[in-house]
């Protein structure tokens, strides 16, 4: 231990001694600069106590500010601020000295012009060699580069990013990268240069230039890229053999700065998000502000980012709301680090105890309730219909009724697109708390019922997104359950941007279905997170169907033909026409189905949700 002490202090002693020469060295050279160049022995005899007290000055202040702590070889602008700290330390001190004993003609020799040629020389000499060294070891590093096979780099994007991956490409010693090129869509800049790299157009790029050179890697250095612009280029580099990275969201570089480390892999989830979608923030921001926001399911993957998504709002108070303790823990901590304004309060509990529910709405008074819990694996609940009633049936109408009880201002249920034209336990519970949060909106004039519907969202827990990325992982067969199945996809963000949008502009009784865009067919989906991964589809990795799962659709829709869709100010959501419903006779099927539950009677189960739903087709399952 102490042989590894005495090793990490070695390096800082050494240039602490080349620090204290440089000191001395400056000082004498100022005598003699401020002298006119011409001095004798005898002359700078009168300077020994000056010279004394300027060692004095210096070693304290670098111990003062530790000019000799940093890494010389990685030397930057703090390093600088410390040794130009220390300069002018060194000289205020020499001022206030020199003013103090002005009477007795002590220091009367060191005049002004003496100690602003010290201040600077100081600063040159230690500066100086910083970068000195700095520079020796880079090109050093690159002479040992060049003698390892590069990398070809091509960056696509010529803007302010682009430059900030050339600098840090270029910074960083351990990488072997060449830049080949940049590539931009802006006519403006094709074929001119960017810091000495020349700029191609995408046409030109992919053409010629990754044609007759052996391209690597291409970085995508542009955040606002559409989608299919993205998808085409990954269809191209990966057909070739090129792997395709990305440079993060600003607000994640360190300090502004953007660092090689950080470069990402190209996942499934950013090819196929859309553009970024638009929400009234003006609007958000009015509704929300000084609100109590209470969040059920909110450590799952949708109600954690509805939790995220609210923090960027004005609120004053944030309730989350789940079973799962670890995981609320781990979300609260995340969430009072991003802001630290807003009071996160942690609640474990089940939307199923009534009494526990009530306590919780009776202590916090939350002005907008988002639901999010819920059971949501379709195969597993296939084999347990109880649970799934008594948690997507129960849960949210324990949960409805006391918002409706305490006046809540907005009630926003997460529901799914599996609720329509059920062919499974989990969407029919799902499309029975629609109908039951819809019957609440003709008996409240307090509060507002407001229902949101979409397809799978991408790596949310149960997607198929990440069962392919751990199959891929262990070397395959990556499982699909039928070569025509389709899903509607999104990511969690643009569903939960959408949900809050859809919870500003609902006035009651609203079932907002969003625009999900063009169904995905399953066995695409794999065989791009296939060619993501490095391999080729069939090849390096087997595709294996497995047959539908229980309860499973060949495709999902978003709304029944009876349910016609009404446009809103957002392009993006739509409303389905409100259908009446007979509250009386819904509070009795429903009591009917909960007592069934309780008693898990399955095959009653099924029996009064056909009755419910007549669209309801029941899947047999196997003994």
């Amino acid at each position: 231990m102490r042989n590894q002490l005495l090793k990490e202090l070695t390096p800082r002693w050494i240039l602490f001694l080349i620090e204290t020469f440089f000191l001395v060295f400056a000082f004498w050279s100022a005598i003699y600069l401020s002298n006119r160049l011409s001095i004798s022995l005898s002359t700078l005899w009168v300077y020994k106590y000056a010279f004394i007290v300027n060692t004095i000055i210096g070693v304290a202040g670098m111990l003062i500010f530790h000019t000799f702590s940093g890494i010389v070889r990685f030397s930057g602008i703090r390093d600088i601020t410390r040794v130009v700290s220390f300069s002018l330390f060194q000289l205020v001190s020499w001022l206030i000295i020199t003013s103090l004993t002005v009477s007795t003609g002590l220091f009367e020799q060191v005049r002004l012009e003496l100690l602003l040629i010290n201040c600077f020389l100081v600063t040159f000499l230690f500066t100086g060699f910083r970068i000195f060294v700095r520079e020796v070891f880079q090109i050093s590093g690159n002479f040992h580069k060049s003698k390892q096979r590069k990398r070809r780099i091509m960056i696509y994007g010529a803007g302010d990013i682009g430059l900030a991956t050339k600098k840090a490409l270029e910074i960083d010693q351990d990488t072997k990268m060449q830049i080949i090129g940049f590539i931009d869509d802006s006519m403006s800049k094709q074929g001119k240069s960017l810091d000495g790299i020349k700029i191609f157009s995408p046409e030109l790029a992919f053409r010629k230039l990754m044609a007759h050179h052996k391209v690597d890697e291409m970085i995508l250095a542009v955040h606002n890229l559409p989608s299919e612009r993205k998808e085409r280029l990954f269809e191209f580099c990966s057909s070739r053999g090129v792997k395709v990275t990305i440079i993060p969201p600003l607000q994640e570089w360190i300090n502004g700065i953007f660092r090689i480390n950080q470069l990402k892999e190209l996942t499934i989830e950013s090819l196929l998000e859309r553009d970024e979608i638009s929400i009234d923030n003006i609007s958000a921001k009015r509704t929300y502000n000084e609100a109590v926001m209470l969040v059920t399911g909110a450590a799952g993957s949708i109600g954690s980012e509805i939790c995220r998504q609210l923090l960027k709002y004005p609120v004053v108070q944030l309730v989350l709301l789940d079973q799962a303790e670890s995981a609320l823990h781990d979300l609260k901590l995340e969430l009072e680090s991003m802001n630290k304004q807003v009071d996160i309060c942690v609640e474990v509990a089940s939307v199923r105890d009534k009494y526990r529910i009530e306590g919780i709405f009776d202590r916090y008074r939350p002005n907008f309730v988002f639901h999010a819990a819920a059971y949501k694996h379709v195969p597993i609940m296939e084999y347990f219909p109880s649970e799934s009633v008594l948690t997507n049936v129960k849960g949210t109408r324990v949960v409805a009724d006391a918002a409706l009880k305490y006046e809540v201002q907005k009630f926003i249920m997460v529901s799914t697109d599996k609720a329509v034209n059920p062919t499974n336990i989990m969407g029919a519970c799902k499309r029975v708390a629609e109908m039951y949060i819809q019957s609440l909106s003709d008996r409240s004039s307090t509060t507002k019922f407001i229902t949101t519907r979409f397809g799978n969202v991408l790596g949310s827990n149960g997607s198929v997104v990440p069962l392919f990325k751990k199959q891929i992982l262990q070397g395959g067969p990556v499982t699909v359950t039928h070569p025509d199945v389709t899903r509607y996809f999104m990511t969690i963000p643009e569903a939960c941007r959408l949900v809050l949008e859809a919870s500003v502009m609902g006035q009651g009784g609203d079932i907002f279905v969003f625009d999900m865009g063009k169904p995905v067919k399953i066995i695409d989906l794999a065989r791009k997170m296939i060619r993501l991964a490095g391999y080729t589809p069939g090849k390096d990795m087997e595709i294996k169907f497995t047959g539908l799962r229980p309860g499973e659709k060949m495709y999902e829709e978003l709304f029944k033909e009876s349910e016609k869709l009404l446009a809103t100010h957002h392009p993006l959501i739509m409303k389905a026409k409100k259908i009446s419903i007979n509250q009386e006779w819904l509070e009795t099927e429903i009591n009917d189905l909960l007592d069934a539950a309780l008693q898990h009677k399955q095959q009653r189960i099924r029996q009064l949700i056909k009755g419910l739903l007549p669209e309801y087709q029941e899947h047999v399952l196997e003994a």
